[in-house]
């Protein structure tokens, strides 16, 4: 009877025969598009060491037509890194043997997508029967290598799970209990399934062993460590060998776990190999042949006395094995090179490990040599597929998975290897740059069209930097490249240039014109910086200055942007802790009516003083704040300290407070504000929040949802420094301010400076045509204030007004009893 199919055999079946039926029908259709299509034709001129495509070819592989003619170091850039080696290899063969022959390889277009291709090609000799190129055709098979690989792998899976695999595969439920196991267990123990689950597999485990597996299995069940146990099994036959078992949990998202994965190993043959060691002297053939080394034995003159079946693949053909000597089983020079390394074992008895490489079959060889009487046994395993799994590893641990340019790690190391072999005068510069704004992009488009813009951008990149330069991927949209060689510093600031120039050109994401920008800032080693990290910090100082400077532009290093840095990270220190030391105040500067005189309102002005710093100036540490992140919480002390004041002033009094832009930003703002008016108990209606025209610049609707629910409450929105930004008019249009306040500039001109004074005139008609109020800020003199009056504005404030006061002044001085500011003679009646 055949064994019963389990639920896994038999959804693999069903798989296996719907993507069977689906590679026929993709089969057919190829075939039939075969007739129509065009194929790709090349030849490779192996004495002009060129390769000659056609037009279909260099469409294969994603190129224009505009040169046929490619060199070695042009073609392998059109071959997948992970194919070259093996398509190489087999051209390689097909000179050797001049049989034609297939490859299949994976082409890269320009873009970074992938296409796979087959390739026919034959040898072309000349008069003489030389090789002197080869010629073939290249065709598209992406589509059918897509369902041929799936087909593949359902298959893998199938014989490797259930059919050919070694090892016994098993499943258990979250408390241990078998749901299900491979059929090999019933064909080694002779079990049904029904007698196997859930426990009773627990009979076929020798005596001796059962009791230390079940708790081993009940503590891995218990912890959710992996489990790990070998012990014996009785087969049908009522024999025994030893199995290893071993398990993982896959856990639910809360971390619970869901299921156990396992398998059984048949680790007998390892136990026998590892008891013949042990006792050297019982050294049998049986247990060589058992094991999965290649196993070859030499005699003191290096000819082979023993080799296992499994070393036969290092057997040249037709020679006797009684005649073999080590180099026929290595190349000559290879085969010194091996007993250099064997003849310690030999002196001294010691065992060897090392690994070993047959180039001409594109195979890796791990060998142990251990001293056996009159000569020396190897001991060597194939270990090909994990040395190129390694180089695959050691590529990705190097390189960024998106873009495929070289990574942080790779960076650094490559440039404290420079600096290591620096000499005087070489001159070496790392470039620091970002894109400005980029988080818009992945907002606006999507993160496709922002990993798209990134692999695009390092293609344009890597065409303008030289070749023995380095252009890597830091995170994010942070780049780097590592320059080398310059005969001068100013050759870094060319490529800056260049840099620049080759990003101006707006870049296509899927139908979106985006155009970016980027700073830049360069560092030159100068023979005194210690390392790499080192460096590529000065650069990045240049970058940050670059960005205050302006953005787009690129900025040089120098030792005071060191200084500077060093002097903001001390203030940054100093504010973290200056609301716990109490170091923050308030000032208020009275706001008032221009029609009566009389205060109606004070702006809260935030003042620090540090102990040793003494007064710091808003516009010292409020950027350095925003840039830590440390302003949410003093933006937050100020809100309630403000409302606070204000609650002890007159009903008709307001009192106004500027919001920062990454205030705006956090997803509680408007909870912030309304829990700082109930504390304060302060009518919603006497507070004025004071934004700036940057806030509005990320056009989040988010925030202006927000400064509409806050208006909603009762809350005056102002739009503050009105007319000194370039979109005010249209912020005006977006959102319905309750007050705009003209920027002091237009008030301290106006005299001397005609178009101040229109400007001044364009605002107020502004505000009359949209009903809004006005606020003139920096009214200084009497005639200042005669000129806001004359123009219409409702409010001002200035040194005139009155200059900032702390909380208790400002109570004495305006707000008890409500106080007529201005002398008669200046009201405007």
């Amino acid at each position: 009877m055949p064994p019963e199919h389990t639920p896994i055999e038999k959804q693999n079946e069903s798989q296996l025969r719907s993507l069977a039926r689906q590679l026929a029908q993709r089969t057919q259709e190829l075939a039939d598009a075969h007739k129509l299509a065009k194929l790709g034709s090349w030849y490779w001129d192996l004495q002009a060491r060129s390769v000659r495509y056609s037009r279909e070819a260099v469409a294969l592989v994603g190129l224009p037509y505009t040169n046929a003619e490619f060199t070695y170091d042009q073609v392998r850039g059109l071959i997948h890194p992970d194919d070259y080696d093996r398509a190489i290899a087999t051209y390689r063969g097909i000179i050797k043997t001049r049989e034609p022959a297939r490859i299949a390889y994976r082409a890269v277009w320009p873009d970074g997508s992938l296409r796979h291709l087959w390739t026919w090609a034959e040898v072309v000799t000349d008069d003489q029967d030389h090789v002197i190129g080869l010629r073939g055709t290249s065709q598209d098979v992406t589509e059918r290598h897509e369902i041929e690989q799936a087909l593949r792998e359902s298959e893998d899976h199938y014989r490797h799970m259930v059919q050919l695999h070694p090892q016994i595969p098993w499943t258990a439920g979250p408390d241990g209990s078998i749901e299900e196991v491979g059929p090999k267990w019933l064909e080694i123990t002779g079990l049904t399934r029904a007698q196997t689950l859930p426990h009773g597999w627990e009979q076929a485990v020798h005596d001796d062993d059962r009791e230390a597996l079940m708790a081993a299995w009940q503590h891995a069940v218990a912890t959710g460590e992996l489990a790990d146990h070998e012990y014996r099994v009785r087969r049908h036959d009522g024999s025994y060998i030893w199995m290893r078992g071993r398990a993982a949990p896959r856990r639910d998202e809360a971390g619970r776990i869901m299921r156990w994965y396992g398998t059984l190993e048949d680790v007998t043959d390892r136990r026998l190999a590892d008891e013949a060691r042990r006792r050297s002297e019982n050294f049998a053939s049986q247990v060589l042949e058992s094991t999965g080394d290649m196993v070859v034995v030499f005699d003191q003159f290096w000819r082979v006395i023993y080799a296992n079946s499994k070393a036969a693949s290092l057997m040249p053909a037709g020679i006797d094995q009684a005649a073999l000597r080590l180099e026929d089983l290595f190349a000559e020079r290879r085969a010194a090179s091996i007993k250099r390394r064997l003849a310690r074992v030999i002196q001294d008895g010691q065992p060897v490990h090392f690994e070993h490489s047959l180039p001409a079959d594109d195979v890796w060889l791990e060998i142990n040599a251990f001293a056996s009487a009159g000569g020396i046994s190897l001991f060597m395993r194939d270990i090909s597929e994990r040395k190129r799994a390694q180089k695959q590893l050691d590529w990705a641990a190097r390189h960024d998975f998106l873009t495929s340019a070289p990574n942080r790690l790779y960076l650094y190391e490559k440039l404290d290897a420079c600096l290591r072999g620096a000499k005087p005068g070489d001159q070496i510069a790392i470039l620091c740059f970002d894109i400005d704004f980029f988080k818009e992009v992945n907002d606006q488009l999507g993160h496709p069209a922002g990993d798209k813009l990134l692999k695009l951008m390092v293609y344009r990149l890597q065409r303008v930097i030289r070749t023995h330069d380095l252009l890597a991927r830091i995170g994010g949209d942070e780049f780097a490249i590592l320059q080398l060689d310059l005969s001068k510093p100013q050759d870094s600031e060319a490529l800056a240039l260049r840099i620049l120039d080759a990003l101006i050109e707006p870049f296509d994401l899927n139908g979106s014109q985006v155009r970016i920008n980027i700073s830049i800032g360069i560092s030159v080693w100068n023979g005194a910086t210690r390392n790499g990290d080192e460096l590529y910090k000065q650069a990045d100082l240049a970058l940050y200055e670059a960005k205050l400077a302006g953005r787009g532009i690129y900025k040089m290093f120098v030792p005071a942007m060191q200084e500077r840095a060093q002097s903001e990270r001390a203030l940054r220190m100093d504010i973290a802790s200056a609301l716990a030391r109490d170091e923050f105040s308030l000032a208020f500067q009275p706001i008032a009516c221009v029609p009566s005189g009389v205060v109606c309102g004070a702006e809260a002005l935030l003042r620090w003083h540090h102990p040793t710093r003494g007064l710091v100036s808003p516009q010292d540490f409020i950027p350095i704040a925003e840039a830590a992140g440390q302003i949410h919480a003093i933006g937050h002390w100020v809100l309630h300290q403000a409302c606070r004041a204000a609650s002890s002033w007159p009903e008709s009094m307001t009192v106004s407070v500027n919001l920062s832009p990454l205030q705006l930003e956090q997803s509680d703002i408007v909870e912030q504000i309304m829990i700082a008016l109930g504390a304060a108990q302060l009518s919603p209606t006497r507070l004025l929040l004071e934004i700036t025209e940057s806030a509005l610049l990320q056009d989040s609707p988010k925030i202006l949802d927000d400064l509409r629910q806050l208006r909603g409450y009762g809350v005056k929105i102002v739009l503050d420094d009105f007319g000194t930004g370039y979109s005010s008019l249209s912020y005006l249009n977006r959102f319905a301010f309750d007050k705009i306040k003209i920027d002091r500039m237009f008030i301290a001109d106006f005299d001397q400076d005609p178009q101040s004074r229109s400007i001044l005139d364009a605002i107020m008609g502004i505000a009359r045509a949209l009903n809004l109020k006005v606020t003139a800020e920096g009214v200084e003199t009497p005639a200042q204030l005669a000129h806001v009056s004359a123009i219409g504005c409702d409010d001002a404030q200035g040194f005139l007004i009155g200059r900032p006061v702390s909380q208790e002044m400002f109570w004495t001085a305006y707000a008890a009893p409500l106080t007529q500011l201005l002398p008669d003679d200046t009201l405007i009646v």
